[in-house]
């Protein structure tokens, strides 16, 4: 075994046959935990129960899993981070308003119940009485009141405290919150010294009647409030830790200085190596929730060496790479010929997002590609000419379309009073054919001959000086075979698709860290990166792409269309610039109505239809895996928008691997269940 996965202080794996385990079967049925109350307003929000289903195995007491190394955890403030590998992790340490059940319903967390008014603008959340703070020990260090909640706000809406992390859904949602966090920005290094009665004095719509009841006073009517209110902008942050470590100290916190309240204790964390989490013997749920007793996260350079490892039952869980799914298929004989289990698509709606500003390694511009990517036709030839079929193979190679992204926002973030799900609406506006109650069929190609855009787009740019073919650069971990495989595909499919006299795929390497050798420096022609949604509405995504919000985080961070717009665009860049100009105010159109659930959804389904038509990024991929496992996916938290998803609370495991077949069953129960 590589040195790099030898355990840390953490005993090898040991099976339990007995049932006096932590964790799961048998605990399966309270998928979702406590139900909460609602009052006669109707807002009712209760926990689902998962289908109770087993393959006779005893429940693990331990669980072994594992992550990419190229997404370690980088902060471990809760509050400060707004980065997936963070949250996987933290969400087992540091509980919020609410969590969710495994149909991605709101249920109870520390507010036990929750309620609004007639027009949804104002929300009250009533708070358990039983959750403290700990430290890293176990020790406990503070009582959770709704005081902690208002420093936590506080907290995210001072731009010098949290630096604009996690501002965009209290500011665009709380009564008051925009104009604190401006006033936070005006006060500048002055900023330091504001406290939570500074905000309250200023008027954000946040209050705390008594110690356990919070109540929320929205700008609008915010019928989804309830899924704002569960992500980390609104978590409780301790005072007495922040003055003990100070602001730096605070936001830069190690594992081992924070406070937590959640499922969860840090055991041992080696960085790009291990990490392995305890029970919170303080946990307020532990009576109603099941655990293990430790959970191991092993950091893989590549999923070969994990499915080494899960053969060696030193993994309880590992996704397939093509190869292995073909080697394994090939071979009736194969011992996991029958095991092999299609996961449920992860939340993430991964785009190629066009890099408008690259750099060369020597910090000049990239000239050709930035004049190439500027025009409409040139980018249309990705949307509609690049066939991927063979690089979703490298996900899911049994049923490849599954993968197919055709959206920006993530199918199932919302639905409108009909019942209809939002990307829907998005696939009428853009012609992709009829919806038949499951699956919008795409019409590929539907802008006519790709010959023809393709002319179109060189006529264009050779006018402008541009020469072909263009280069296209895509960034991989170096050594890293899985990625190596994968841009041998991805080079293909250019090959194939655009011919080499038109744009050619070149692959670059990075050493440890994508962020800050790569998308800091500006390096990509494009980069893949999924979008989870923070709450349940599309401007939580939509909003990442406008030109000159200050939060937008994909204009400022991966596109750098907001960098151009700001530095002032050059000539060839003019109808560029227009095209977001017009994007970002159906964007802000849509966003403004507030009080008709139908016509928000379809205004924004308008947006998001022009965005796509003129290819302002290009959606690539959901993930739909296949994997070994002895852990019922079905039994997790599922939620489409949040941090709760890999906590690892009320799972249903066994020590005997689950098979294809069922999974199926498993599929089939949760999926008749949640119609129910």
């Amino acid at each position: 075994m590589n040195a790099n996965f030898e355990p840390h202080a953490i005993s090898r794996r040991t099976f339990l046959k007995g049932a006096g385990a932590v964790g799961a079967a048998g605990l399966l049925a309270a998928c979702g935990g406590s139900n909460s109350t609602s009052s006669a307003s109707g807002a009712t929000s209760g926990a689902a129960s998962a289908p109770a289903a087993s393959n006779g195995g005893a429940p693990l007491t331990e669980i072994y899993s594992y992550e990419s190394n190229v997404r370690e955890l980088e902060k471990w403030n809760v509050l400060y981070s707004q980065n997936a590998s963070d949250f996987n992790v933290l969400t087992n340490c540091v509980d919020g308003l609410l969590s969710s059940d495994c149909y991605g319903k709101p249920v109870a967390a520390i507010a036990e119940s929750w309620e609004h008014n007639e027009d949804s603008s104002v929300w009250t959340f009533h708070l358990r009485d039983d959750v403290d703070w700990c430290d890293v020990n176990g020790e406990v260090k503070g009582h959770i009141t709704a005081k902690d909640f208002l420093v936590g706000t506080e907290w995210v809406l001072n731009q010098y405290k949290n630096e604009a992390s996690n501002t965009s859904m209290p500011t665009t949602t709380l009564l008051g919150a925009q104009e604190y966090y401006d006033y936070t920005v005006e006060q500048g290094d002055a900023a330091a010294n504001l406290t939570y009665q500074d905000m309250l004095d200023h008027g954000v719509g946040i209050e705390a009647p008594d110690d356990y009841t919070l109540v929320f006073t929205c700008k609008n009517p915010c019928p989804y409030f309830d899924t704002v209110a569960g992500y980390v902008c609104f978590y409780p942050a301790s005072e007495d830790l922040i003055n003990e470590l100070g602001i730096e100290g605070f936001r830069a916190a190690t594992y081992a200085e924070m406070y937590y309240c959640g499922p969860y204790l840090i055991e041992e964390f080696v960085q790009s190596n291990t990490k392995s989490f305890v029970p919170n013997p303080n946990w307020y749920g532990a009576d109603d929730h099941s655990r293990f007793e430790r959970v191991v996260v092993t950091m893989l350079t590549d999923v070969v060496t994990g499915y080494q490892l899960y053969q060696n039952r030193e993994l309880d869980e590992i996704e397939l790479t093509e190869s292995t799914v073909t080697q394994i298929q090939n071979d009736p004989s194969n011992e996991y010929n029958d095991q092999m289990c299609e996961r449920q698509p992860k939340k993430y709606s991964y785009q190629f997002h066009f890099n408008y500003q690259r750099f060369n390694d020597d910090g000049t511009p990239d000239d050709n590609w930035n004049k190439a990517i500027a025009n409409t036709a040139f980018r249309q030839c990705f949307m509609k000419g690049l066939d991927l079929t063979r690089y979703f193979a490298r996900t899911n190679p049994i049923n490849p379309l599954k993968c197919e992204n055709d959206y920006y926002t993530m199918r199932g973030v919302c639905y409108n009073t009909q019942g209809v799900e939002y990307t829907s609406l998005v696939g009428k506006k853009m012609g992709y054919g009829a919806y038949d109650g499951e699956t919008m069929i795409r019409l590929r190609d539907n802008g006519g001959d790709i010959a023809d855009l393709k002319k179109q787009a060189m006529d264009e740019l050779s006018a402008i000086g541009v020469t072909f073919p263009v280069h296209c650069w895509n960034y991989i971990l170096s050594s890293n075979a899985t990625q190596q495989d994968s841009a041998a595909v991805l080079k293909q499919a250019f090959s194939d698709c655009f011919g080499d006299d038109f744009i050619v795929l070149d692959t670059g390497e990075y050493v440890s860290s994508l962020t800050q050798e790569v998308i800091n420096a500006q390096r990509e022609s494009y980069a893949s990166s999924g979008w989870g949604a923070d709450f349940g509405d599309p401007i939580n995504f939509l909003g990442q792409e406008t030109l000159t919000d200050a939060n937008a985080y994909y204009s400022w961070n991966y596109s750098n269309i907001a960098k151009v717009y700001e530095a002032g665009p050059a000539d060839w860049q003019a109808d560029l610039i227009d095209i977001y100009k017009q994007f970002e105010q159906k964007v802000h159109d849509a966003d403004a109505i507030v009080d008709d659930i139908d016509a928000r959804y379809d205004a924004f389904a308008d947006a998001e239809a022009y965005m796509l038509q003129n290819a302002l990024t290009m959606p690539a991929l959901y993930e739909v895996m296949l994997a070994l496992t002895h852990i019922n996916d079905y039994t997790k938290i599922n939620a489409m928008y949040g941090i709760c998803n890999y906590k690892y609370v009320d799972w249903q495991t066994s020590e005997e691997a689950y098979t294809t077949e069922q999974y199926q069953e498993f599929e089939a129960a949760y999926e008749a269940a949640a119609k129910a």
